[in-house]
């Protein structure tokens, strides 16, 4: 059953990155580099993950940019406040490495957390989009049916844009939740650690993501959903 889903699962990854049109972002490579935006969202995430408008063409980010994005989420106030979250998340519910109850168990639960955030945030969007000259960013479809945009949201896990604005595969993304994955490994309890359940923290991990792009799709509220990848 598990490798039938998971058959499955890359079969959808494979035909969404398939599926593309091959259309244009509205990258302008000509324009001359922009700084990140400084501004906040809901007055606590930073808030310059998300292309609001579809129509105005923008710069590419530069390599420092793309760095600067995953280290200004790691040192934001809000990185601690997530942490704390998904910790006590995990402890109410049980879920994810196996640490037990009681303070100590959450603080492993915090520090695991924390980890995973970190990781994920310099492999998605430092080190594979400059590797691969991938956009990191969410380029919101903006208009058109409820469903075209929740579809245009779960097609943006597969297919991405490259640095001059055409389509290729989100391999930040697909590629970038599995290594942070596979590192949480080497810090996860002995009885958490099987082929399952890291299948399952990837899982949560593409799931939670494409959830935060239709908060970016319809809510304007992506650039700090973004911050909210975990596990």
């Amino acid at each position: 059953m598990k490798k039938r889903f998971w058959s499955s699962s890359v079969f959808v990854l494979f035909l969404l990155t398939a599926c593309g049109a091959l259309a244009q972002a509205p990258i302008d490579p000509s324009l001359p580099e922009e700084p990140l935006p400084h501004k906040r969202v809901l007055l606590l995430f930073p808030g310059y993950e998300t292309i609001q408008d579809p129509t105005t063409p923008v710069a590419p980010l530069r390599t420092r940019q793309k760095f600067e994005m995953a280290y200004r989420k790691t040192v934001d106030p809000s990185f601690l406040i997530e942490s704390a979250m998904f910790a006590g998340f995990d402890q109410m519910a049980n879920y994810g490495p196996q640490y037990g109850s009681g303070a100590g168990a959450f603080a492993q639960r915090f520090g695991y957390n924390a980890a995973n955030l970190s990781s994920n945030f310099l492999l998605t969007d430092g080190l594979l989009p400059t590797i691969f000259h991938q956009d990191p960013r969410y380029f919101r479809k903006g208009s058109g049916s409820v469903a075209s945009r929740i579809w245009w949201a779960l097609r943006s896990e597969a297919v991405a844009y490259s640095d001059t604005g055409t389509e290729m595969p989100n391999y930040a993304n697909m590629i970038g939740f599995g290594m942070s994955t596979a590192l949480s490994n080497a810090y996860s309890p002995e009885n958490s650690i099987t082929f399952g359940k890291t299948m399952e923290r990837y899982g949560v991990k593409e799931g939670v993501s494409f959830g935060l792009n239709v908060l970016r799709e319809f809510g304007g509220v992506g650039s700090a959903a973004m911050h909210l990848q975990r596990h």
